[in-house]
């Protein structure tokens, strides 16, 4: 017999279909690229820092099955990441974390997305000077 502690398991708990969230991070993924208003930034590649948070859905089995098709592959946005970083000069930094943000949204368990991107090098007295975008599914 098993001690009775006053605790039970609550509502949606293991055993039962959960509803939820989970987030993946890639933080300070810093890479070489053309950004900016300025000339100098059109033909210099500057290193520039890349955060971001994705809020998915949580699936229906959860974890404990070890299902790496259940989870967000965090390896496979990176690689985009770094892809549209090689596409050319981008005038803004809020222009790219759009298109990071959207092409993390491209997968549909993503419910809302985070994104900052930082210039590391432009002002010598900041760690970074950038921007942050979020979006959202309705």
């Amino acid at each position: 017999m098993t001690p009775d502690h006053g605790w039970t398991a609550p509502a949606g708990s293991v055993g039962s279909r959960m509803r939820g969230r989970y987030r993946v991070g890639i933080r300070d993924l810093v890479l070489s690229m053309l950004v900016g208003v300025h000339d100098f930034e059109r033909h210099a590649p500057q290193r520039v820092s890349i955060s971001v948070e994705l809020a998915l859905d949580y699936p229906e089995s959860g974890f404990a099955d070890g299902q790496y098709r259940t989870v967000y592959c965090y390896e496979t946005l990176v690689a985009g990441i770094r892809e549209l970083a090689a596409g050319g000069h981008v005038v803004l930094v809020e222009t790219f974390a759009e298109r990071v943000a959207d092409l993390a949204l491209s997968d549909p368990r993503v419910r809302r997305v985070s994104v900052t991107v930082e210039k590391c090098d432009i002002m010598p007295e900041c760690a970074g000077v950038g921007a942050t975008i979020e979006k959202f599914r309705g």
